[in-house]
């Protein structure tokens, strides 16, 4: 139930950045997955679907886009993606890499209309 913890995350996330707004309505969210995030990203989609009533995302249009996986090489100083789904230069082949794209869950977009409040 990975995915129902993440879920849980993002909400939180979405409300903490709704909090500045007087009568705020959510219309779109882009969540960035990476490759290597571990997320089953069909999974999610269910955990969002059945999970999304009465919060913030009950509405909203949500985009998934994935974040291919991303390398810095120590050896030839380049980065870049590796066209196999490994931890690799694909530059010069070495292995002596730092992974910095493609495992995360990010909350790339939040489309936000904050609706006045009726004066009374």
């Amino acid at each position: 139930m990975h995915e129902y913890s993440l879920f849980l995350s993002l909400l939180k996330t979405i409300e903490d950045e709704l909090k500045p707004f007087n009568n705020p309505r959510v219309t779109r969210a882009v969540l960035l997955i990476g490759e290597f995030s571990g997320i089953d990203l069909d999974y999610l989609k269910e955990v969002i679907k059945n999970f999304k009533a009465g919060t913030p995302l009950e509405d909203v249009e949500i985009i998934f886009e994935r974040e291919p996986l991303k390398v810095f090489c120590f050896s030839c100083g380049k980065e870049g993606e590796p066209k196999e789904k490994r931890a690799c230069c694909p530059f010069c082949g070495s292995f002596e890499v730092k992974i910095t794209g493609g495992l995360d869950l990010l909350l790339k977009t939040l489309e936000i209309e904050d609706e006045e409040s009726p004066s009374n």
